[in-house]
């Protein structure tokens, strides 16, 4: 049975290596003492070669946002702003979530 186990759409390692290194770099960030009315990191996927969905729960609007970023402009003003209610609560930003583990998408690949 040729091709059992294989990942047709695996991506060389030299970019998985590198997007999975800017991934633990941006989570390492956002990774704080809890504060009960800020957004809580919950996780984090790999979504392409240079892109990340980035989950938040919202404490105040029982709601789980999943943030589309580019990883090669995730600096610190923007994952600053992701953690401040205000931010993740502008509905402009929000589209409806086809994606099980949130409710709502922002896209930020923009940014």
């Amino acid at each position: 049975m040729s091709g059992m186990g294989q990942d047709v759409n695996s991506p060389e390692r030299g970019i998985e290596q590198t997007a999975t290194s800017r991934l633990l770099d941006i989570v390492r960030s956002l990774i704080t003492t809890h504060v009960p009315w800020k957004p809580l990191f919950i996780g984090a996927v790999i979504t392409g070669d240079d892109s990340m969905r980035l989950y938040f729960r919202s404490p105040e609007r029982d709601r789980t946002y999943g943030v589309d970023v580019l990883t090669s402009h995730a600096g610190p003003g923007m994952l600053g702003s992701l953690v401040s209610p205000a931010f993740l609560a502008n509905e402009h930003l929000h589209r409806p979530s086809d994606d099980p583990h949130c409710d709502v998408i922002v896209d930020l690949t923009d940014y």
